[in-house]
């Protein structure tokens, strides 16, 4: 727990008069309110002094009960397992702030969006251009102000696509995606190349932005779950259970024992199939037809097993507030026993013979390298970040389900390169089945889900989860009618994306 009281002083010393109000909201929990002004200063010293981590930034246009902007940075202090917002209100009639990415490089992409689908503006930004919003989208409209509705019809404007200068003699632009090539179906890229050598990217993403945050506000609660799953469909659990586990802080509820340990059974069989299909995905790319192969047989094992335990094979409808929608019988624990046996056995002899293929390896040694500096300023996270150095892992450093009873090693490596990212995932692997065989001889007994009442308006609530891909972390904001009147969710890939183009050269 942070001390508060130490915390204060050293905002006070840092801000003056511009820190306006600092309080525990709850043991895991701090809410600094400052100026518009004083960002900057508090945003450095959090990270300077208190080994803050940033890992999210989003705009809300007023409570029910006030009127204005206001600006939210969250920040984990993993040293003390509490999360820490900082709150700035801004002007109504003209909402802004200085910009944060001289001292804070990550805020990059979400002053764009708080930007663009809000109309405030980060003073200074250096490149303050559309994100994930449509080429034709209206500048004066902003889809996550509270007046919008997400039925509205919007006329078009005049688009405004990038022009990238044309490609000098001897050098051939190649696109990629997102109608050119079969798996590259959610972004644009724009290879040059000079021969085998690439010597230049352009990177467009968000051609799937389906506004799903807006489309939630108004739902009662109970519903929500559908919309988290849907995010992203192969990290379908992770989300449902961050907004979950969200619900239930608001509530003040816990989930039962046993739905927290089998919640922490299933996030791991959800983290298997997806790090067994990169591997396969891998051994495409590198040529291994017979290895991609072995890693799909053991994936699509993995999912049957899925569509055995939930009756969907990615965990759809397993998550509601307050524990799990059904129980897993002996039947079942049994299937997830033997299945976990075969896993190991199989995931040694398969990672032996992967690492001992020098083809495979000279392929990811050494390419695609984020440094540990770069994925440090950027705020990296999952096995990207923790291939670059950065050690963070939500189940270790802010434990939620049954992960603080349970004994795992989070593996991370410095070398940043394709071939760390790959062997990150390897070692994740066998850690799942690791967490698997504990929770089977550990699980408890006795209900699945915890009832709920309906939350009080205006209560707001931050719940997270360690997804396949790295932490995934969902906001809400409860409204008057007990409906939602505003959610934020912040996905891993929103937070690694920026680093890509950093590990082109």
């Amino acid at each position: 727990m942070i001390d508060i009281a130490s915390l204060q002083s050293r905002l006070v010393a840092a801000c003056g008069e511009k820190l306006l109000n600092a309080e525990q909201c709850s043991p895991d929990e701090v809410v600094i309110e400052v100026a518009p002004g004083a960002l900057p200063q508090v945003v450095q010293m959090l990270r300077d002094e208190f080994k803050a981590v940033f890992v999210d930034l989003f705009g809300l246009d007023g409570r029910p009960e006030q009127q204005g902007f206001q600006l939210t940075l969250v920040f984990s202090l993993d040293e003390e397992e509490s999360w820490l917002y900082v709150h700035a209100d801004l002007d109504v009639d003209a909402p802004r702030f200085s910009s944060l990415v001289e001292v804070l490089p990550a805020a990059d992409w979400y002053e764009r969006v708080v930007w663009e689908e809000l109309g405030v503006t980060p003073q200074g930004h250096p490149l303050l251009a559309g994100l994930r919003l449509a080429p034709d989208w209206p500048q004066d409209v902003y889809p996550q102000r509270h007046a919008f509705r997400w039925q509205e019809q919007v006329q078009g404007g005049e688009p405004h696509y990038f022009e990238l200068a044309p490609a000098p003699a001897g050098i051939v632009d190649y696109p990629l995606g997102p109608v050119r090539s079969g798996i590259v179906e959610s972004g644009h890229y724009l290879l040059r190349t000079a021969g085998e050598e690439l010597v230049d990217m352009r990177l467009q993403l968000f051609y799937k932005h389906r506004g799903i945050e807006k489309r939630a506000e108004g739902l009662d609660l109970e519903h929500l779950p559908l919309i988290a799953e849907r995010i992203s469909g192969t990290s379908a659990f992770a989300h449902s259970l961050a907004l979950c586990q969200a619900l239930e802080r608001a509530a003040g509820v816990d989930a039962p024992p046993r739905a927290r340990f089998l919640r922490t059974l299933l996030a791991e069989l959800e983290r298997l199939y997806n790090h067994l299909g990169f591997q396969a995905d891998l051994c495409q790319a590198t040529g291994l037809a017979v290895a991609q192969a072995q890693f799909d047989i053991l994936k699509e094992r993995v999912l049957r097993l899925n569509s055995r335990l939930a009756g969907h094979r990615y965990l759809f409808g397993m998550n509601v507030p307050g524990g799990l929608s059904r129980d897993l019988d002996e039947q079942a624990l049994q299937s997830v026993r033997d299945l976990i046996a075969v896993l190991r056995r199989d995931m040694e002899t398969l990672s032996r013979l992967l690492l001992a293929s020098a083809s495979h390896r000279d392929r990811l040694e050494g390419s695609g390298i984020l440094k540990p500096e770069d994925a440090l300023a950027y705020c990296a996270v999952g096995p990207i970040g923790r291939a670059s150095g950065v050690d963070r892992d939500l189940r270790r450093d802010h434990p939620y389900a049954a992960y603080a009873e349970v004994d795992f090693a989070v593996p991370v490596l410095a070398a940043g390169d394709a071939m760390a990212r790959a062997q990150i995932r390897l070692d994740e692997t066998m850690q799942s089945l690791h967490i698997i065989a504990q929770v089977l001889g550990a699980l408890p007994g006795g209900a699945v889900r915890s009832p709920l009442e309906q939350l009080p308006p205006g209560k707001a609530a931050f719940g997270w989860a360690e997804s396949p891909r790295g932490e995934c972390l969902h906001w809400l904001l409860v409204g008057e009618d007990g409906t939602l009147r505003r959610y934020r969710v912040r996905t891993a890939s929103f937070a690694n994306w920026q680093a890509f183009s950093l590990a082109i050269p």
